[in-house]
Order: structure tokens, then C-alpha cells, then sequence
């Protein structure tokens, strides 16, 4: 369980939760890829690489120990990329309580926010060509009380908008039933 789930839990109930797509680790793949590719392509044509550039016999200096470490390199960087985007990954939540929308971003520098559901005047959902492929959105919430706010890649985010924009006809039916009643009583 989550900081927020575990937080609002205890005072509130909690109406929905955004879900995050992990397609964001596509990229540590691509990357991958493309340096282990453009390392078997030196590899494999280093004697004529070193050639081009000497212009005499191969001085050897791309020896397959040399390789061997550049190879080991990438490795690192992969999984260096692989672990901060894990992190960054697992430092994101998103929660619909029945008055609020909560947002919580960061591991070190946390921040949340938080937005009144009867403030918001527009939930947007934005989607480009690989977004579409992969099945994510970006979410536009807004409201008076912050500037426009995106939250990239929720799952799901369009019956996620449907929900919110419940929520909020919810609590406007609520809050104007109170001011009938004041007006009455």
C-alpha cells in the first residue's frame, strides 16, 4: 500500500485510483538496443574502423578487452536508466477521494497536490500516436485552485476522467442540497 492509500484511507474513503503505465521502461529497451547494436557494429568492424582512422596498419587499439569494458559500459547505463525510471515509476500516485483529487510526485522532493473536486472545471484527456499504441493518456485537470495541471501516462485515464467528472456532479448535487436546506430551515 501506498503513502496516500495508506493516509486517506484512515480518514476518507477512497473512490478510485489512478493507474500508471510502465511502457516508460520502453525506452530503457530502445536505448538497449541501440547501444548494443552500434557496439557489435564496432565490434565486428573494428580492424577497419581503426584502418579509416590511422590510415596505415591497425594500431589494435580496439582490442575485444577494450570491447569487453565498452560492452560492460552499456550494460551500467542500461541498468542505471532501468532502476531511476523503476523509482520514478513507483513515486507517483494518484487518488480520488469523495471531495478531492490527490497527487503525489517524487522520492526525494515529494509533492502533492491536492485539488477540491467542486474547484474543477475541466478533466482533458490528451493522446499522441505511441501513447495510443501502448494504451495511456495524459490528464488535464482544470481548476481554480491551481494552474492547469497534466498528469502523464495514467491507464485507463478516460474511465478515470468518467469517474471524476461523477464525482464532481456528485458534489455539487450535495452541496446544493445543503444550501436548499439552509434556505428552508
Amino acid at each position: 500500500m501506498k503513502a496516500l492509500e495508506r493516509k486517506y484511507s484512515k480518514t476518507e474513503r477512497i473512490v478510485a485510483k489512478g493507474k500508471f503505465s510502465a511502457w516508460v521502461f520502453m525506452r530503457t529497451v530502445l536505448l538497449a538496443v541501440i547501444l548494443g547494436g552500434l557496439i557489435a557494429v564496432v565490434w565486428i568492424y573494428k580492424d577497419k574502423i581503426e584502418g579509416v582512422f590511422t590510415k596505415t596498419e591497425p594500431a589494435q587499439y580496439l582490442t575485444d578487452t577494450v570491447m569487453k569494458y565498452v560492452l560492460l559500459g552499456a550494460g551500467v547505463i542500461v541498468l542505471v536508466s532501468l532502476l531511476i525510471q523503476t523509482i520514478q515509476f513507483n513515486a507517483r500516485e494518484l487518488l480520488l477521494t469523495e471531495d478531492k483529487v490527490v497527487y503525489r510526485e517524487g522520492v526525494a522532493n515529494v509533492k502533492t497536490t491536492v485539488i477540491p473536486l467542486n474547484e474543477i472545471k475541466l478533466v482533458e484527456t490528451k493522446q499522441n500516436f505511441f501513447q495510443r499504441l501502448v494504451g495511456v493518456c495524459d490528464m488535464l485537470i482544470v481548476s481554480d485552485a491551481v494552474q492547469p495541471y497534466t498528469i502523464k501516462n495514467v491507464r485507463g485515464a478516460d474511465r478515470l476522467t468518467r469517474r471524476i467528472m461523477k464525482q464532481i456532479s456528485e458534489v455539487r448535487t450535495d452541496s446544493g442540497r445543503r444550501t436548499q436546506l439552509r434556505l428552508v430551515g
